[in-house]
Formats: structure tokens, C-alpha cells, sequence
């Protein structure tokens, strides 16, 4: 029974990933220049690299549904025109699906620009592009898809199955638009927009051609900071729609200051513990926790699943990890790259 359910999830999702590919992270705050362009460059740092991995439906399946990306992004002109920013960016995402063996490969390079037009760069607003390439495959044989297995191999005479393998590339565009703000005390905010798939690129996949639909994602966070207590509340949250795909994600998560960072030599390090409570909504609630030393951050999360999947799952989703760095983090004053105009108000 745990295998059957296993092929029929299995068939969803690949049939689904016909009509969208993004993949979701349950900590998508250090995701997020993988969805929108126009973040890229925005941290305190020169910079920063995000690392993801992600496992799902191991109890449904014999062989669960993994997730790996990569990020990386950097600022690498400033004050062109006056209190203004140049990034790069550029990220992978290799997703496989289970005992259908499909997987999607997605790259992508981004650009931004950002400028404030306040003197003491309380507000800065920044537009990004991003271009893709990406590729959709899928291996089908008689270890997965038994009714044309005739033992020996694959017998394509018998109707309504596939055998073989499918693969198909495409190149697709985004643009994003990024807000942050700080008062450079206690409080700090970010919001931003991105469209993905601006051409609408065509997908001649599995013998059927489709148009891919654009795909929008809408986050924000805003961040409240006790330098009296030494502890921060960071609600967040993310939606996304591509066609009948969409999830929306709304939590909080509760920063600990364990250690402050020097102000002059950097030789202290800033240390911090990071929980945090998610609901996606009709799927699942996720649980977070991250540990942060001077710039390089190591995060876990678990969902559990609440969604009609449940009784298959016995509540239980997804497990992912994260691995942060972010190069010339509250370095000290000597330091001559720490992009302190999005400082951490810690």
C-alpha cells in the first residue's frame, strides 16, 4: 500500500511540474535571491553564500523526493550616482522526484540595482533581472511502471503507459523589485515582488506542448530589536502563484543575541539562536532553529504535514538543512567591505 501511494503522489508531482517549476523551502528567508533578482546584494557583508538541502515524502515513498540549491551573490559597485549599488547574483536547483525520476535543473544569473534617495540611507529601493536555464527530464522504465513490464523489458505495444526518457530545456526571464528600511536602532524591514517566466516559454514535454505561465512571488519581513533584552521578533512571510500552483507561508521566528560583535577590531564574534514557527497554509507546519557565528549560519527545519496527505505521512513532511556565509559580516571598523548600509541592527 506505502508503495502504491508512493507512485501515485509520485505521478502528481511529476505531472504537476509540467505546469510550473519552482521548487519552495521551508527556510525561505535565506532563499529568497533565488526567487527575486532584485534582493541580490542587499546584506551586511561582501559577500554570501546559501546552501539548501531538502527531503520529503520518505514515508509515502521508497524513494523520497530531494531538493538541492546553491546561491550566491554579491555587491560589486557602489555610489556610481550617489547612495547606489550594483549586485550579482547567481544560483542552481537540482530537484529529484521520487520513483518517477523526474528532475528538474534550474540556473539562474541575476543583476540589481538599488539606490536611496535619503542622505542616511534609512530606505533603499532596487530593481533586478534574472535570466534562466532550465531542464525538465524524466526516467520511466518497469521498476516504476509496472503495467507494461512484461518481465523481460518494456513492452511499448501495450497502451497508456511511456518508456523510455524525456528531457527538454528552456530559457526563461524574471524581474523583481526589492524595499529595505532601518532606522539603524531597533527596527528593520524588507519587502519585495518578482515575476519569473516574463516570456512565457513553450515545453514540448512528454508528447505535449504547454505554455508555462508566469510565476509571482510576494515576501516581506520586518524586524523588532530589544538591545535592553537582547532578543529580536522577525514575522515573515511568502506567497507565490504560477497558474493553479500556489502556496502562502506566514510565521514568526525569535532571535537570541548570545554574544555581541566587537565595534572596532571584529576580533569578538556576534553570536546568535534563531527559532521559528511556520504555517503553509493547508499543507503543513514547520518548525525552525539556526545557529549563527560571525556570519556563517547553520539551520534546520521540519514540517509536519497536516494536509489530506496526512494519514499516508502520519503527519510527518519534510526535513531540510541550510548553510549560510556571508564574507566581511561586522568585521569591525577597519574593515574596509562590510556593506553597512543594510546593517544588522543587532
Amino acid at each position: 500500500m506505502r508503495r502504491v501511494i508512493g507512485i501515485i503522489v509520485g505521478i502528481v508531482v511529476s505531472f504537476g511540474s509540467a505546469a510550473q517549476e519552482a521548487a519552495h523551502f521551508s527556510q525561505f528567508s535565506d532563499a529568497i535571491t533565488i526567487f527575486n533578482p532584485a534582493a541580490v546584494g542587499v546584506f551586511h557583508g561582501s559577500l554570501r553564500m546559501n546552501a539548501h538541502y531538502r527531503t520529503q515524502w520518505s514515508q509515502t515513498s521508497p524513494q523520497p523526493y530531494n531538493t538541492m540549491a546553491a546561491s550566491l551573490d554579491l555587491p560589486v559597485l557602489s555610489d556610481v550616482t550617489g547612495n547606489d549599488f550594483f549586485a550579482l547574483g547567481g544560483y542552481v536547483i537540482k530537484d529529484d522526484a521520487g520513483v518517477t525520476q523526474t528532475s528538474n535543473f534550474n540556473s539562474g544569473l541575476n543583476l540589481a540595482f538599488g539606490k536611496s534617495f535619503d542622505p542616511d540611507e534609512n530606505h533603499f529601493w532596487s530593481a533586478g533581472a534574472k535570466v534562466t536555464y532550465n531542464q525538465k527530464s524524466m526516467t520511466y522504465d518497469g521498476a516504476h511502471w509496472g503495467s507494461q513490464w512484461n518481465q523481460i523489458g518494456f513492452d511499448q505495444s501495450i497502451p497508456g503507459e511511456y518508456a523510455g526518457e524525456a528531457s527538454k530545456t528552456y530559457v526563461g526571464v524574471g524581474a523583481g523589485f526589492h524595499y529595505f528600511g532601518t532606522n539603524h536602532s531597533n527596527l528593520k524591514s524588507m519587502f519585495g515582488i518578482a515575476i519569473n517566466n516574463l516570456n512565457k516559454p513553450k515545453v514540448e514535454y512528454l508528447n505535449t506542448e504547454y505554455q508555462l505561465s508566469t510565476g509571482t512571488y510576494v515576501h516581506g519581513e520586518l524586524e523588532f530589536h530589544s538591545h535592553a533584552n537582547n532578543f529580536a521578533v522577525i514575522p515573515r512571510g511568502i506567497m507565490y502563484f504560477q497558474g493553479s500552483q500556489r502556496y502562502f507561508v506566514l510565521g514568526t521566528s525569535f532571535d537570541f543575541v548570545l554574544q555581541e560583535a566587537g565595534n572596532y577590531t571584529g576580533i569578538e564574534k556576534e553570536m546568535t539562536l534563531e527559532f521559528g514557527a511556520f504555517y503553509r497554509v493547508k499543507d503543513a507546519m514547520v518548525f525552525e532553529t539556526q545557529f549563527n557565528w560571525a556570519g556563517l549560519g547553520i539551520g534546520i527545519s521540519y514540517d509536519v504535514n497536516v494536509s489530506k496527505l496526512n494519514q499516508a505521512t502520519n503527519l510527518q513532511g519534510a526535513m531540510e538543512l541550510l548553510l549560510h556565509y556571508k564574507l566581511g559580516y561586522k568585521t569591525g571598523l577597519k574593515s574596509n567591505h562590510s556593506n553597512e548600509r543594510f546593517d544588522s541592527i543587532h
